[in-house]
């Protein structure tokens, strides 16, 4: 069972692990090529395009991964050929649709929606055939997701990145340096990144029109649909706060704040993305052909292991956050490093929330999975306008994370009556204990120099973290047994 989750996890780890290696570089350069209003304003645009794709998915991609594992234990009356025919022509046809609306909504909509910044405006309509191509390429990576060929979805996503990296390097420095060059490579990229990866899939067996299935494409948007709202208030709840940021601090202090949470954003996706990424195909096909005993007791081993992942990642972080920030980014950035605690704890939670709350998403309760989010999405606006302007940044900051912790609890307390999933609190507060004393520890180091002080703490803070660990949790003694008699050590 877990050998399985990590391979799976393992090939995420190096996917995005390589994919992390292209944005710290595209990173630093993004934050010198671009000024700080530049940057800021790339941050609002990406927002906007997170908030219309959302839509245009219209939920499929939920259902891709919930609705997958149901044909194949031969629950639903139609073939594989009919579920990858209806996924395919069902996103694409949403996907236009919602790149058309969008279109001509942008052209109406009155430059002072947009802070009367006159660069957004056009911004927006260069940049609406994005919506198309993202929901397009959810439609195959979520099938791959789906078929847990982690292998195959690996290679595709790195091969997309570092293509689209090689754009973007090109265009900046021989086109255009700034923020028009920016998107303009990246709709080169992603264009023909997806329209390989689509030709690469189907290759010898093409999705048929013939082989929609309107029954299944009815019941896939009966799930779906409310999670058009689960999508957008995730959105809002992650990145609602750089729309007040920009109105209360200006477009300087969001550029600093986007730099923070967008490296955060490069950890977890190569760290706790792996480990969801892997589990969560992996538990429907549990519970479809399993049963909800052995569901919870693998989920319930997995979140033991994620929190003893999470503690050490949040306070290491947090340890070598300002040296990191100002490493790839410069110094100018390095105020934001206050807000890094904060951010990565509340993504950390966010990451796991479609573990803990399996019940929910097993039931196809996604009306609640929405209302839940939603409601956590007016509380993080409400607190941000709270804690902003008496905290600056932080306020952004601990206002996410406070938000994500109450949608996390209100989650698992709901979906528990559909899937009972044993929540590791006392290692949950061992961990944490071990984490500050590493954090306490580490963050006296300093040799005056970015690079040496952030080495120097990452290994000091490794040894000590997995020192204690090892000498106060058997579990952890256990498993490092179970790899050295596996490895003949």
């Amino acid at each position: 069972m877990f050998s399985h989750l990590l391979k799976h996890a393992s090939n995420y780890t190096l996917g995005n692990g390589l994919m992390i290696l292209a944005g710290l570089v595209s990173f630093p350069i993004l934050t010198r090529v671009l000024s700080v209003d530049e940057y800021g304003l790339m941050s609002l645009i990406t927002t906007a395009l997170s908030l219309l794709v959302g839509i245009g998915k219209l939920g499929m991609q939920h259902a891709t991964l919930r609705f997958f594992s149901e044909v194949q234990a031969g629950k639903r009356a139609v073939g594989n050929d009919a579920f990858v025919s209806t996924v395919v022509y069902g996103m694409a046809a949403v996907g236009t649709i919602a790149t058309l609306l969008w279109a001509a909504l942008a052209s109406v909509v009155p430059v002072s929606w947009w802070n009367d910044d006159p660069r957004v405006h056009p911004l927006m309509l260069f940049t609406a055939v994005l919506i198309l191509v993202r929901v397009f390429d959810s439609a195959l990576v979520n099938q791959l997701r789906a078929q847990e060929r982690s292998g195959a979805l690996v290679v595709y996503s790195v091969t997309r990145r570092y293509v689209g990296l090689a754009l973007l390097l090109a265009v900046l420095f021989y086109v255009a340096g700034n923020v028009w060059g920016f998107y303009a490579a990246t709709i080169a990229g992603e264009v023909l990144a997806t329209v390989t990866m689509a030709v690469w899939m189907f290759r010898r067996d093409p999705p048929r029109p013939k082989a929609f299935s309107p029954s299944l494409f009815r019941a896939m948007l009966a799930f779906g649909i409310p999670m058009i709202g689960y999508e957008l208030s995730s959105i809002v709840l992650s990145m609602g706060d750089r729309y007040i940021i920009q109105s209360l601090l200006g477009a300087e202090l969001l550029g600093v704040y986007s730099a923070a949470y967008n490296m955060c954003d490069y950890i977890k996706s190569m760290l706790f993305g792996s480990l969801v990424a892997a589990a969560q195909p992996m538990y429907m096909r549990y519970w479809e052909q399993d049963g909800p005993q052995v569901t919870s007791e693998f989920l319930g081993r997995f979140m033991r292991v994620y929190v003893m992942a999470a503690m050490l990642v949040i306070a290491g972080l947090a340890a070598i956050g300002g040296e990191l920030l100002s490493f790839l980014a410069s110094e100018k950035y390095r105020s934001g490093a206050a807000v890094i605690p904060y951010v990565m704890a509340g993504m950390a939670i966010e990451s796991v929330l479609i573990i803990t709350g399996a019940g929910l998403y097993i039931q196809k309760r996604t009306k609640i999975i929405m209302l839940l989010v939603f409601l956590s999405a007016v509380l993080n606006i409400g607190l941000n306008f709270l804690l902003i302007p008496k905290l600056g940044l932080v306020g952004a900051g601990l206002a996410t994370l406070i938000s994500y912790l109450l949608l996390m609890a209100i989650g698992a307390t709901l979906g528990r009556g559909s899937l009972s999933i044993p929540m590791p609190g006392w290692a949950a507060l061992k961990f944490g204990v071990i984490a500050v004393v590493m954090y306490v520890a580490v963050i006296r180091i300093d040799f005056h120099n970015n690079l040496n002080t952030m080495l120097a703490r990452m290994v000091a803070g490794l040894i000590i973290y997995s020192a204690l660990t090892l000498a106060l949790d058997r579990d952890a003694r256990q498993g490092v047994g179970i790899v050295r008699a596996k490895l003949g050590w």
